[in-house]
């Protein structure tokens, strides 16, 4: 079906709602959703408090005592109508450093064999294309990212591992993500960036947002070290641009 012609709404106990906006996970649905966000934020709607963006959907949250069910999803619908892509601003474009293999990407030889690819292959092609961020979740920080070539759709580990290190850079199915904190996790780690993706001592803790673009950079051992001592003594600011 895809993009729904009128939203969803759907109570999400008595301080939330849920908008959803169509059935499918593509870019043009999460993109919408990411309008509403913007609408919602720009316009200050009376009694939102929080939002929270998904694949197809955006969990509101409310204040009941400010604004009703009724006066909100009325409100809600209204915007839902003008949640188009062109009324987001400029996207950014943040380079992300990555070390490919060896003990940082230490499943990259395994993937490959997996993908019947030599690992500096799967290493290249990862880095040389434009990733879409859908939303921030799962742990503090964790990108959710679409982009990525076909010839690297992988299934996810069967036995999925109990820790996996913060800034690991994997792969599973048609996705990227990257390990914002140390945690269980299923996707095969290619490699690791010193950039911390959740830093809650930083002014903005969160590296990454929904509707970014990321681009990673191939780097070695040697610059991962220089990088991640930068960023230790916080002299390191992240490349980023408006596209």
């Amino acid at each position: 079906m895809g993009i729904y012609a009128e939203p969803r709404f759907l109570p999400c106990g008595d301080l939330a709602l849920s908008v959803e906006l169509g059935d499918d996970i593509n870019r043009e649905v999460n993109a919408r959703v990411l309008a509403l966000e913007y609408l919602i934020q720009q316009k200050a709607l009376g009694g939102v408090t929080e939002t929270v963006p998904s694949y197809r959907s955006l969990l509101v949250y409310y204040d009941p005592f400010t604004v009703g069910w009724d006066e909100l999803t009325k409100s809600l619908r209204a915007l839902c109508r003008e949640a188009r892509p062109e009324v987001l601003p400029p996207a950014r474009t943040v380079q992300i450093p990555c070390c490919y293999g060896e003990d940082l990407g230490f499943e990259l030889a395994a993937a490959a064999r997996k993908l019947g690819l030599p690992p500096e292959e799967v290493a290249r092609l990862h880095a040389s294309t434009d990733y879409y961020v859908y939303f921030v979740g799962f742990t503090p920080g964790l990108p959710y990212m679409t982009g990525m070539p076909a010839r690297l759709e992988i299934p996810r580990l069967d036995q999925p591992r109990t820790k996996t290190p913060p800034g690991s850079v994997a792969i599973g199915g048609i996705q990227c993500c990257i390990y914002s904190v140390e945690s269980p996790g299923g996707f095969w780690v290619l490699g690791r960036t010193p950039l911390r993706l959740y830093d809650p001592a930083a002014g903005d803790p969160i590296l990454l947002r929904a509707g970014d673009h990321v681009r990673f950079r191939m780097i070695t051992r040697a610059e991962y070290d220089a990088i991640a001592a930068a960023v230790a003594e916080g002299t390191y600011t992240p490349r980023m641009e408006r596209v």
